[in-house]
């Protein structure tokens, strides 16, 4: 049996700072700012998956998406291609092109309807940009007495390009755990990632990566944290990275609110002054419009310490280190 199923998001974006760019991913060349006064790229994205189902154990599922690339087009990409063994409901084995569990919204983090904001929060997931992995992962779920705690290790290789320069970059020997604990309304996450990181102009690199979760979602309102700290030796001065968010929904509307910050840990790095630490606040609201579809606007309030670029690239004549800047959001989602 085969499913075909999609998500997508039409976004734009508008930031106050004229002099460079702001952008969700620094796996983008440009944004808004410097580029554009109204960026619709920033978020902008489709996606198509086809699950099948090929026996009762067996599975498998394709998922392309089309997002603005590092060398700024639209190509589509192809991001999980795997199949599963399913030896129990409770025990499973994937192998092929699999998502990376890094943090608590990795699973579904290029699909805009599954969470209140525009984007998820840059302070947090641009410490980490990389998506997927080819490899495979093992997975077991233990559920009893209401608790549900599902452990997952995976082991792969990727390729990615990162701005700015859009250097050609390996992930090598990527090796990720993580814990989720579901109680009631409550989720708890842990989970830690070490690989190595080639760059054309850098030998063989360590990355680490520490992370832990909570959230509580009865329905009516929500509070979700998540605290990391990554390392990547001579490639970032390291970051101490989280956020808080909380929220309350009446009817068909969603009202939140969300502190974000990344903290440079000032570690030597072989490109002189790089940091993207910064601190962000920000308020929003999305509104569900009919099944599968909702609206949301956001603004943020973004500062940058003085000794770093924040998530802002492509810096014009004039651009000042320390340069923050008040960043508005809209973003029309959906799912089939």
């Amino acid at each position: 049996m085969f499913t075909l199923s999609g998500f997508g998001t039409l976004g734009m974006t508008h930031s106050s700072l004229d002099t460079a760019d702001y952008v969700s991913s620094p796996l983008e060349p440009n944004g808004a700012g410097a580029s554009r006064k109204y960026d619709f790229e920033n978020d902008s994205k489709i996606g198509l998956q086809l699950s099948a189902r090929l026996t009762d154990k067996l599975s498998a599922v394709v998922q392309v998406i089309s997002q603005h690339e590092y060398d700024n087009t639209f190509k589509p990409r192809l991001e999980w291609a795997n199949v599963k063994y399913a030896f129990t409901p409770d025990f499973s084995v994937r192998v092929g092109r699999i998502e990376l569990p890094t943090f608590l919204n990795s699973e579904y983090r290029n699909v805009g309807y599954a969470f209140p904001w525009v984007r998820l929060p840059v302070e947090m997931y641009n410490t980490q940009p990389l998506t997927n992995s080819d490899g495979a992962d093992v997975a077991y779920r233990i559920a009893a007495r209401g608790i549900s705690n599902t452990v997952r290790f995976v082991y792969g290789y990727s390729v990615f390009h990162v701005n700015p320069g859009a250097f050609r970059t390996e992930g090598k020997n990527i090796l990720a755990f993580d814990d989720t604990v579901e109680i009631g309304n409550f989720t708890g996450h842990v989970g830690y990632q070490h690989a190595s990181v080639k760059l054309p102009f850098l030998a063989d690199q360590p990355v680490n990566v520490y992370s832990i979760a909570a959230a509580y979602d009865p329905g009516a309102w929500f509070v979700q944290a998540e605290l990391a700290r990554v390392t990547v030796e001579q490639v970032t001065p390291g970051y101490i990275s989280g956020y808080v968010t909380g929220g309350v929904r009446y009817a068909k509307a969603t009202f939140f609110a969300t502190y974000a910050q990344s903290h440079g840990l000032n570690r030597p790095t072989a490109i002189p002054n790089y940091n993207n630490g910064q601190r962000d606040v920000s308020i929003g609201a999305r509104w569900d419009v009919v099944k599968n579809i909702d609206l949301k606007v956001q603004f943020d309030h973004v500062w940058v310490p003085s000794n770093s670029t924040g998530t802002f690239l492509n810096q014009q004549p004039g651009y000042q280190l320390g340069s923050g800047s008040n960043v508005f959001s809209a973003a029309l989602d959906f799912v089939f």
